[in-house]
């Protein structure tokens, strides 16, 4: 069995989605949802040791077992931007317990020596949004194309109903509008020999 096909195993028998796991350059990456899953799928019992905890900086240390088998790592987080720290968030105590424990549960489920690694090991690991599209407004052209489309079929409207007074108001206001378009339509349509 080669190694994508050991991952999948290991993804379907720790009850993994597709919202769980994505991919990111080199590596498999798996979400904060999904390291939960794979702990309680496995009964991983996890300790943690505070190394060292400053305003920026913390090092954690995370004790984890299952199965009669005990690793320990390390977790850590130096706030700062990306050039001098690892994580733009000023949590830098919950960020090293969260990459501490990531790393201990996926090294004792066995993901870790497969090349899966956990979200929060690293800010470049989180999934990408998706940007939004802004929605394109139309162009003053587009915009009145759209009028005399709208007044055009209010025209149709009025001459299928035998509204004259309608008919009357939107070639006013096409007139006010200088909307040539709309005026020869009404009269194409309302002065024909068939009239009204």
């Amino acid at each position: 069995m080669n190694k994508k096909q050991m991952l999948t195993t290991l993804y379907k028998e720790n009850g993994l989605t597709t919202e769980d796991v994505f991919k990111h350059k080199h590596y498999s990456i798996i979400t904060r949802s999904g390291i939960d899953k794979i702990q309680a799928k496995n009964k991983i019992d996890v300790d943690y040791e505070v190394v060292n905890c400053e305003r920026d900086f913390c090092v954690v240390k995370a004790t984890a077992e299952h199965g009669g088998r005990s690793i320990q790592t390390f977790g850590s987080a130096l706030h700062g931007d990306f050039k001098s720290g690892n994580t733009n968030s000023h949590y830098v105590m919950e960020i090293a317990e969260k990459r501490a424990m990531s790393r201990a549960v996926l090294k004792l489920a066995g993901f870790y020596e497969l090349g899966a690694m956990g979200e929060d090991e690293s800010e470049d690991f989180k999934k990408s949004k998706p940007t939004p599209q802004p929605t394109p407004q139309p162009t003053p052209s587009q915009t009145n194309s759209n009028i005399v489309n709208q007044m055009k079929s209010d025209l149709d409207t009025a001459k299928i109903e035998g509204n004259l007074e309608m008919a009357t108001n939107i070639y006013e206001e096409a007139e006010d509008r200088n909307l040539i378009q709309v005026c020869d339509y009404h009269d194409q349509i309302f002065n024909n020999k068939e009239g009204m």
